[in-house]
């Protein structure tokens, strides 16, 4: 009589049901991130879209648990989990430091080394050697700015350096350094400091065109970011964020809130709402549904800010000038009210053909309607065009109107409308 082997059971162990990313909770790297292979004492998360936390994809067939994937899987708008508060990043060009150096760097983190503050951290100005990077005294070698970070931003820095986000008018990264529960990054230091600074200090003011020169490269910085291949909405773009080298080029700084951006058929990404009030797109604030051009709303109110030279909040002004873009929206289509608006530091300095269209150029990016506003391609181009722009004399223009009055009056596109007739010219 032959015996029949009973078959060998094999179903495989239930797929594990992804979890809410969590503080305090380590991360499980894909193998090629962190060294390690996956085993069945490490089991791999499912994680799950950022659009949609409650949304399962059934048409996702989950890997057992025990089998590591060839290469690691990587799909956007995926959420990871928290990184521990100490540890390695693997990723290329990107030096760990020791936070004994950096202490050393930056005069044991002293407050006279301090050159900014924000939301997400201090901060402080270094010196490091040139080729070994190691600490140097003051005045020696190159500075650095290094910012003392939440420790939840270290998630943030692993995703941002693995996609290689690299590009004239982003601030570059050199390193960070990660201990005794500290996450320090360590950045290109920019010696003219932020456009916020520029605009409102009582320094010397800036010119029409370095203004101009300084919204084109930030529009540049941003446009890259959403037209790259893997689309990142920037969530926080802002005067003070905007930084400036020795010779007035941009770069687009703090990467704290970026994400990125809508994936699968989605025309956002809902976030807990982060961000600085004034600058932040009303769909945003009022829903926590973030479009590719939220940003575009917040590039608007920093391009009116360099028009007016104002902030965009200021508990200071008269309660209807309180907000910026509520104040100047009405006066945005008519010449005379443009010029009132105009930052008296630039003394009438500026061709005021150019203005006018940036005026309307404005007008467009804040719209109410995200769908209503330009992407930012469309607003580098825009920009480009009003750099060419130069106003004629004012006896060439007398001629060749036949000597008739100025016009008040543009419409949303920036093109003069002739009184009475209806006409463009």
């Amino acid at each position: 009589m032959r015996h029949v082997q009973s078959p060998v059971n094999t179903k495989l162990p239930p797929p594990l049901v992804a979890k809410s990313p969590a503080r305090g909770l380590k991360p499980k790297f894909p193998a090629a991130e962190t060294g390690r292979q996956p085993t069945r004492d490490r089991p791999q998360e499912t994680p799950r879209p950022v659009d949609d936390p409650s949304r399962e994809n059934p048409q996702e067939t989950p890997r057992p648990v025990d089998t590591p994937p060839s290469k690691p899987v990587e799909k956007l708008g995926m959420r990871k989990k928290a990184v521990p508060p100490s540890g390695k990043i693997v990723t290329p060009n990107l030096k760990m430091f020791l936070l004994e150096n950096l202490r050393t760097a930056t005069k044991n983190f002293r407050p006279e080394s301090m050159i900014g503050e924000g939301g997400f951290g201090q901060v402080f100005k270094g010196w490091l050697d040139e080729k070994t990077l190691a600490p140097s005294k003051p005045g020696v070698g190159i500075p650095v700015a290094v910012k003392k970070s939440n420790p939840d931003s270290a998630q943030g820095l692993h995703e941002w350096q693995a996609r290689k986000f690299h590009h004239p008018n982003l601030v570059k990264l050199l390193g960070y350094c990660w201990e005794e529960n500290q996450f320090l990054l360590v950045y290109e230091y920019l010696p003219k400091g932020s456009l916020e600074n520029h605009l409102f200090s009582k320094g010397e003011a800036l010119t029409w065109d370095t203004r101009l020169k300084i919204a084109i490269e930030a529009a540049q910085g941003l446009n890259f970011l959403h037209n790259s291949e893997k689309s990142v909405i920037y969530r926080d773009f802002k005067a003070s964020n905007i930084l400036l080298d020795s010779n007035f080029n941009a770069k687009l700084s703090d990467f704290g809130l970026a994400k990125l951006g809508p994936i699968n058929g989605f025309s956002h990404v809902t976030t807990r709402v982060m961000g600085t009030q004034g600058y932040a797109a009303p769909e945003y604030m009022a829903t926590g549904h973030l479009y590719v051009r939220s940003d575009v709303y917040g590039f608007g109110v920093v391009l009116l800010e360099i028009l007016t030279g104002l902030r965009a909040l200021d508990p200071n002004r008269p309660p209807l000038q309180l907000n910026l873009v509520e104040w100047a929206k009405p006066g945005l289509t008519q010449k005379k009210k443009i010029q009132k608006m105009m930052d008296p530091r630039l003394e009438h300095k500026y061709p005021i053909s150019a203005v006018i269209r940036t005026a309307a150029l404005i007008l467009r990016c804040v719209e109410e309607d995200p769908k209503n506003r330009p992407p930012m391609d469309e607003v580098l181009r825009e920009l480009e065009i009003v750099r060419t722009m130069r106003d004629e004399p004012k006896e060439e223009k007398r001629k060749r109107s036949g000597g008739g009055p100025d016009n008040n009056r543009i419409n949303r596109y920036g093109s003069p409308h002739v009184r009475g007739t209806g006409r463009t010219r």
